[in-house]
Parts: C-alpha cells; structure tokens; sequence
C-alpha cells in the first residue's frame, strides 16, 4: 500500500511527466469535451428517442384503420342488396336505413346510366348534391384521381435498382389469360408480390437514401404527387420554420370502367366541396354495378374508436380528417395547431390526406429534460475530471514498480477479458431478448435458451481452464480416477455438443470401437482435454467445418515418439488412442511442439481472428502426462490437423 510518506518520496521523471500528460489530462481533456458536445446534441438525442416510440404507437394506429377499411368493404358487400328483380330498388332505399354506413344508394345499368337515384322522381338535398357531385364520374364521362402508393408503384427499383412500373406492366400475366395448370402458380405468383410489395414499402419508410431516388424518379416520371394536411415537427424541433413532408401517395386519373374492371367491389375516395367522401360499389349480376356514397359522419365516428389510448401524460394520439381536424381529441386543446404534429403518418391510399399523428401534451418537455439531463452531465463531468486527476497521480506513483509485472501479464489478461466477456455479452443479448419478449416465436426463444446454455459452458470451460492451470502450477490439482470406457466418455461428450457446433455449420462424425476402451482416469479431467481438443478444433475451421472424433485400442504401442514412457514400462494391455481431427488452417510443424507451452500462440497478436488465453492446449497436455499418457499434434493428409490422446488401457470394464 502507498502512504503519504512513499508520495512525498516519488519523484516524477520527464518519462513519466510524459506518460501522466498522455493518459491522464489528455484523455480528461478530450473527454470533458465529448461531454459538453453530447449536452449540446442531448435535445435532439431525446427528440429522436421520443420520435422512435411514437412514431411505433402512430403506425400501430394506420395499421389498424388499413384493417377496418376493408372489414367497411366486406361489411357494405355483404350487406348490399341485390339489384336483381323488381323490388331492387326498394331493396337499395332500405338499405341506408339498416346501416350507419350508408348515406346515398345508387345503381347503374349495365350501360352506366344512373337508375338510381332517378332524376325523375322527387330527390332530397342528399341525393341531388350527390349527383351533382358524381353523375359524371359514375356514367363515365369523368376521371377521378386513384391513389396509389408510390413505394408499390415503384417496387422493382427499390427492391432491386431494375425495371420500373413499365416493365413491371409488361410482364404481368391476367389470371384470366393463363392455362387452368397454371392457377396454382399465380397464386403463388400473387402472394409473393403482396410480400414484395410490404419490403418495398418497409424500405421506403426506413431509409432516407430509398425515399429521394424514388421521389426524385417519381418527379422526373411527371408523377402527381398527392398533398398532405400536416407538417410534422419532430426532425425540424429547432428550426423556424417546419419543413413539409412529401407525400408517400401519387394519384393516376381512372374512370369508373378502369377501376372496376380487376376487382368485384371497393372504395373509391372522392374530393368535393364538403371534403373527402368514399364511395362503395358492387358488381352486380348483368352488368349492373350498385353500392352508396358512404355515411361520412358514421364512417368517422367508426374510425375514431379505434384510437385505443386518446391521451397520457405524455402525448396525445388521434386521426386527422382531410381538413388537418382531429376525429377526436381531449378537453382543453382547442387553441392546439392541430397541423404541427410532433410525428404523423399517411394512413392508406383509400383516405387520402388523412393522418394518424400524436403530438406532445407539453411541447417544452423536451427542451425541460434536455437542460435538466445536461446540469447532471456537467457535473459528472467536473467530478470526473477532479477524480481522474488524483487518481491518475496516483497510479503513476504505483506504476513505476509495477511496470515490468505488467508488459509480462498483458497478453493473457487481455485474452482472458475478451474470451470472458464474449459468452457473457451474448448472454446478456439473449437474455434481454427473451425478458423484453420480442422474439415471439418459441422455437426461436428455445434456440436462444439453448444458445445461453452453450455460451455458458463455454465460460464454465474457460474459468476451469484458469483454475487448473494456477492448480497446475502450484502442484494441488488432485484427480479421482477411477475405471471408465473412453469410447462411451467420447460418444456421451460429442453427442452434448453435436446440436450447437452443427447450428454453426459442423459436420460431426464420431468412430467408436465395438468393445469398451476401458482406462483408469478422472472423469472431469477426461472431459476437460477432450472439450479444450473440440474447443480448438471449432476456432481454426474456416469454410471447411469438419471435425472428426475418433478412438481405437492399440497393443504394445510405445507412448510417444517410439520410446517407452520415461520412468516406466507401457503396459502389456496397451493404449487407447482418441483423436480430434478437422479440416481447419492447421498447425506448422515448427510450432506443434510449441503450441502445447503455456500463453503460446501461432498468432500472438492481440487483434487476431480467434482469440483466446493460450492455455487449453497446455492443460490437455499436463492432464494427459498426469494419466500415465501423452497429447500430439499431428499432420493431416488433405489439410487441418489431428490431435491425438494417448491413455495406457486398464483391462476390460
């Protein structure tokens, strides 16, 4: 321990005065000043965080407006009347009465002439502002804008950078066009594009790189752009002036022939005076097509109760008409800028102009926890750099002591810290993964599990290595040894290993001899050398992931380079032989003796592909001589290497 005598009598030398500049002020200077630039970037830090979490809570809402939108479609097609027979006019004007989804049946002949509402009869205000609005689109004389969304229209160049929507149009095939042996395989074909078409919109929403090509092709295409009603405030927080969005939708002009020609009913948005209206259709028998101008205050007030969570204290979340007015929001907010959404999201290509947004119930909250976030950072960064001072004035006065102890430890701590803090992180990641439930899929979790239980033996494996070896070294490794069949020792340890090393693309092949190889040993040990030889065997295989586990009996084998074992006789029983052989980088024959040395590597940078303390193989080869036996590194004909055990025989178990 340094006393405050031993401080008074250290001497800085200019080495170092050097040194205490270079590790200790520097460093403290440098990262004071990270420190005060991460206070100054803390506002936006927050603004992202929250931007991510609400921006989740935003698109869970559009998804579930996508979802009720076609179940208003398949309710309004099942509920439709038929237009069939004489009553199927009578049958239209009760259907506004049976839903609150119905405002103004219509029905068209086959030759698109409106047969309902009839101009001859006497009309409400509904029906004559609704044929005043769309006489001309329903017979056919208008085009009206359809929308689209401009990541599907533009799949192929987002998915892979090729053809556009021409070719796309080129190469499709109408169902009605193909063999009747060929309806499976549009099927297939169908389902596939729906999948394309979700990742292309996936891409497009998450990279802003995909965003501006598609937009700026879109541009150079001549494509008409859709309006949105909001300006979202989250990526311009700080600006003056909000930065307006474009829209992910685009609108083609398409009369009512075009449209119902690949489906047998829909929803067709319609801009007029009074905002956005949706119309319904039918096909119907003979040509006729019927449906209805959607109730447009019972549509809203349908879609308005699928905002699970209206408010918190937090932020509020709600669905905005076309108008930029909200479904339904809190008390108290009426002098709100309902168009400054903090984050917003286009819903679906049948509302266009409608957003699903949130906004912060107190919009100074992020600038309150940025200021109160950075005051603790400040002085975490004063006390900090006081404490990084002193303490650095007093490791250099235990450094010059302790410097040579140090260069002689550096590179085993260094492997040990890596090959400890490897399984463990992957632990902890898994671990997190399966507390914060995001996996769903349970043969994924059960995979995860048994990932956490391989990583822990491998650090079980490696603390034992650790643990022998200072054993080793201070001569107080003891063994229990008893007789036991190597061969089923061998099947039982591989067979525990064969699931993980064939889920990193092994082949594992085991050869056993019929008759029990009987040895006098201590099991655990046993265990030890043959999980350091499969350890060893697993980090050198590159392309070739081959390991092969074999073990025969051998009579009157000498124990190692043709020499009896020093200091005594082989036994008259013989050897049993176990080798691990693989196909990895292989071992130079300069260095097979070598390797078996404590800390020694073939690799000895610290920055090497395979990392690891340099002892397993030392081990192995201690427990092996400790048996009466030996461990050799071998050559192997076609490449890789082949490590052998050799363990004296002990009669038949």
């Amino acid at each position: 321990m340094i006393t405050a005598k031993d401080m008074g009598r250290f001497r800085l030398t200019p080495r170092l005065g050097i040194i205490f500049v270079l590790a200790v002020v520097i460093p403290s200077l440098v990262l004071a000043g990270l420190a005060l630039s991460s206070a100054a970037r803390e506002e936006a830090y927050l603004e992202k965080r929250l931007e991510g979490t609400l921006l989740a809570e935003v698109s869970a809402l559009a998804s579930r407006i996508g979802v009720a939108l076609e179940e208003v479609r398949a309710e309004l097609d099942k509920s439709a009347p038929s237009s069939a027979g004489t009553g199927a006019l009578s049958a239209l004007r009760s259907w506004r009465t049976r839903s609150d989804l119905v405002g103004v049946p219509f029905l068209l002949s086959p030759a698109q002439e409106i047969l309902w509402p009839d101009r001859g009869g006497e009309l409400g205000a509904q029906e004559r502002s609704f044929l005043k609005w769309n006489e001309e689109f329903l017979t056919g004389r208008l085009p009206v804008p359809v929308y689209q969304n401009i990541a599907a229209v533009y799949k192929d160049e987002i998915l892979a950078g090729g053809a556009g929507p021409e070719k796309k149009a080129e190469q499709e095939v109408q169902p009605e066009q193909a063999a009747p042996a060929a309806q499976e395989v549009l099927a297939d074909s169908a389902v596939r594009a729906k999948q394309e078409v979700q990742e292309a919109i996936n891409r497009f929403e998450q990279q802003e790189e995909v965003r501006k090509k598609v937009f700026a092709r879109a541009e150079e295409q001549g494509q008409e752009l859709a309006r949105r009603t909001v300006s979202p405030s989250a990526k311009s927080q700080a600006l003056s002036e909000p930065r307006p969005e474009a829209s992910m939708f685009i609108s083609k002009s398409l009369t009512l022939e075009d449209i119902t020609r690949e489906a047998s009913s829909g929803l067709i948005p319609r801009f007029t005076a009074d905002g956005l209206s949706l119309l319904f259709w039918k096909k119907e028998g003979g040509g006729r097509v019927a449906g209805c101008a959607l109730d447009m205050g019972g549509f809203q007030k349908r879609m308005a109760g699928l905002i699970l969570d209206l408010y918190s204290p937090s932020r509020i979340l709600t669905l905005l008409d076309e108008r930029g007015r909200p479904l339904a929001s809190p008390p108290g907010q009426e002098s709100r800028d309902w168009r400054r959404p903090f984050v917003a999201r286009e819903i679906h290509e049948t509302l266009p102009r409608w957003e699903a947004a949130a906004y912060l119930t107190d919009p100074g909250l992020i600038p309150s926890q940025a200021r109160f976030r950075s005051g603790v950072l400040w002085a975490l960064v004063s006390i900090l750099f006081v404490s990084i001072a002193a303490g650095g004035t007093l490791v250099l006065a235990t450094l010059h002591g302790e410097m040579t102890l140090a260069r002689q430890k550096t590179s085993f701590v260094a492997g040990v810290s890596h090959e400890l803090k490897t399984p463990l992180t992957s632990i902890r990641m898994f671990a997190e993964m399966l507390k914060e439930g995001r996996q769903p899929d349970r043969k994924k979790r059960a995979q995860y599990l048994e990932l956490m239980l391989s990583e822990t033996e491998r650090l079980s494996r490696l603390i034992g290595n650790v643990l022998d070896f200072s054993r080793l070294e201070q001569g107080q490794r003891s063994y229990r040894k008893r007789r036991l069949d190597a061969a089923a020792l061998c099947s039982t340890l591989v067979e525990g290993q064969r699931l993980r090393l064939e889920q990193k693309g092994f082949a594992l092949s085991l050869r056993l001899p019929q008759a029990a190889l009987a040895v006098e040993a201590d099991e655990e040990a046993l265990k030890q050398v043959l999980l350091n030889l499969l350890s060893n065997a697993e980090n050198y295989s590159l392309a070739a992931r081959s390991i092969e586990v074999e073990a025969e009996a051998v009579r009157g084998l000498p124990l190692q380079g043709g020499l009896p074992l020093q200091g005594e006789t082989p036994p008259s029983g013989g050897f049993a032989l176990i080798r691990v052989l693989d196909r990895g980088i292989g071992v130079p024959a300069e260095h097979r003796q070598k390797i078996f040395k404590e800390f020694y590597r073939v690799d000895d940078s610290l920055t090497s592909r395979v990392k690891g303390t340099g002892l397993g193989l030392s081990i192995a080869r201690r427990i092996a001589e400790d048996h009466g036996g030996s461990l050799e590194c071998l050559p192997r004909e076609g490449g890789g290497s082949c490590f052998q055990l050799k363990l004296p025989l002990a009669g038949t178990v």
